[in-house]
């Protein structure tokens, strides 16, 4: 039998595969390993040294399970044993992710596949390692922000949504968006418009719809809050921002939308308000408190008047000695005074009675004027004198006029306090409004009384702060919360002739400041 002989170009084709092949490996940015049917190394190729930190010359010959840390190692032999004995692949001719080993001990996550040199007995094997530490950090960090930005917005309660309108990826809820709208997560999956606009509340949806029209005809952004009716009946408040992606040609491709469930929030502010509104009212009460002596005063004129004209005309009658004229003018009399008692009892009702916050447009001068009735009274037993001098522009403002009038009678009443101890000659009290250089509106309350020092200033507008012997410390620092509700700031400075002034300021209403 004649030896198979290879030709001269049979040779040089083996040599130049070879040189192919040995290219092909040390352009691979993936390690090749070649091992035998006993798992010894023959072949490491430059991706794998630099993957392990072997020189090739170093592991020709030992396990290919160097390369793999406990328990990895002892399982590779088993491995190579029951695919060539039984054919049972377990990494033979399948990929799997697991850890390897580097020369230095130091390990990293790779992804290996082996797969059996075809036409070798006993078989060799070749195995493709890739290094995919970057991969799975990357995976790793994304599973880290995904976990993160659930919980925050499982403690912001706030859900997120995506819709593709070219249809080229799915549309998305996160998790707590199922939750803030009341589904179980992994239910079937809806359009969230189409699933939140029944649940919106009646007295909202023409609201609703006019936000997500201006989004559809090109608005970038919307941002509402409304009502809507959750699954298990109770009312929720939501606050939903929007935006949407364009085309250049206005194709809309995709919307990103949140939803925060506010109702807490809502409620809280509600609450809020409700205790603002109550203290505002303990204040009025309390700010007539200190005027009663004043004000039963004031009542208690008129009503001695009608008694004294009512037995006069008693005394006239039993005498027999009247006549109609006279009889008519103390009945004047009697009701000139009964209207001047009934209207300083109807301005004290409406001053102290727990009312909701009503704004509309006031006249300032007129708001000086009504309340004056209340003050002068408090002024006039305290032998105070008080002076207006009144913007004839006649401003107006955007304002709660009882509130205001509350501002102003309580500073009033810290006047007329501060000069209780003063000469009854100087005490002055000179109240005036004026259109400031910004156009806002400005009150000043000015007393001739002793006066605040400086660390008095400081703490003035804190709540109980206070140096009046029976004072709350409460009136300061309800009306700075009242003037800062409306838009303006109160402040207190030293009055050159002596004592102190009270500044407040509120927004002038749109093309009233300058009306004379």
């Amino acid at each position: 039998m004649t030896a198979l002989r290879l030709t001269e170009p049979h040779v040089e084709r083996a040599q130049r595969l070879e040189r192919e092949f040995q290219a092909v490996l040390d352009a691979a940015v993936d390690a090749v390993v070649l091992f035998d049917h006993d798992g010894r190394i023959e072949l490491l190729n430059h991706a794998g040294e630099r993957m392990f930190g072997y020189n090739e010359e170093d592991v020709i010959g030992l396990k290919v399970n160097i390369l793999l840390p406990e328990p990895y190692r002892s399982q590779h032999d088993d491995y190579l044993r029951h695919y060539i004995d039984a054919g049972e692949p377990r990494i033979i001719g399948t990929g799997r992710e697991l850890s390897a080993k580097r020369r230095d001990g130091s390990e990293f996550s790779a992804e290996f596949a082996v797969g059996r040199v075809k036409g070798t007995e006993p078989p060799r094997f070749a195995g493709f390692i890739r290094d995919i530490t970057v991969r799975r950090n990357a995976e790793e960090a994304l599973r880290r922000s995904e976990a993160q930005l659930t919980i925050a917005q499982e403690i912001a309660n706030l859900g997120n949504y995506v819709v593709h309108f070219d249809g080229r990826y799915e549309d998305y809820w996160s998790p707590h968006l199922y939750r803030v709208l009341g589904r179980r997560y992994g239910e079937t999956y809806i359009g969230v418009y189409d699933y939140l606009e029944p649940m919106v509340h009646a007295a909202d949806l023409a609201h609703w719809h006019q936000a997500r029209a201006e989004l559809d005809a090109g608005a970038r952004t919307m941002d509402i809050e409304y009502r809507i009716v959750h699954p298990d009946g109770s009312l929720r408040y939501v606050h939903h921002i929007a935006q949407t992606t364009r085309r250049p040609d206005g194709y809309a491709l995709r919307q990103v939308g949140t939803l925060h469930d506010i109702t807490d929030r809502r409620r809280a502010e509600d609450e809020a308000r409700q205790m603002q509104d109550r203290i505002t009212h303990f204040g009025r009460i309390s700010t007539m408190g200190e005027m009663a002596a004043g004000i039963a005063h004031e009542v208690n004129q008129p009503l001695t008047a009608i008694a004294t004209y009512a037995q006069a005309c008693q005394r006239l009658i039993g005498a027999g000695n009247y006549t109609q004229d006279g009889i008519a003018t103390a009945l004047e009399q009697i009701s000139a005074q009964a209207l001047r008692a009934g209207e300083v009892i109807r301005r004290l009702r409406t001053f102290v009675k727990n009312r909701e916050v009503r704004r509309e447009l006031v006249e300032v001068n007129k708001v000086l004027e009504d309340v004056l009735t209340l003050a002068q009274t408090d002024a006039r037993h305290n032998g105070v004198r008080i002076t207006l001098e009144m913007s004839p522009l006649q401003p107006q403002v955007q304002a709660d006029m009882v509130q205001i009038q509350q501002v102003i009678l309580n500073l009033l009443r810290n006047s007329i306090d501060a000069m209780l101890n003063v000469p009854e000659g100087r005490r002055e009290i000179l109240v005036r409004t004026l259109v400031d250089d910004e156009g806002d509106v400005e009150f000043m309350v000015a007393d001739r009384g002793t006066g605040v020092d400086a660390t008095t200033m400081a703490e003035l507008f804190n709540p109980f702060f206070t140096t009046k012997p029976g004072g709350t410390g409460l009136g300061l620092s309800i009306s700075r919360s009242i003037i800062r509700a409306h838009g303006g700031k109160l402040w207190c400075s030293s009055n050159p002739g002596g004592g102190a002034r009270f500044f407040f300021t509120l927004p002038a209403a749109p093309a009233s400041a300058g009306n004379p």
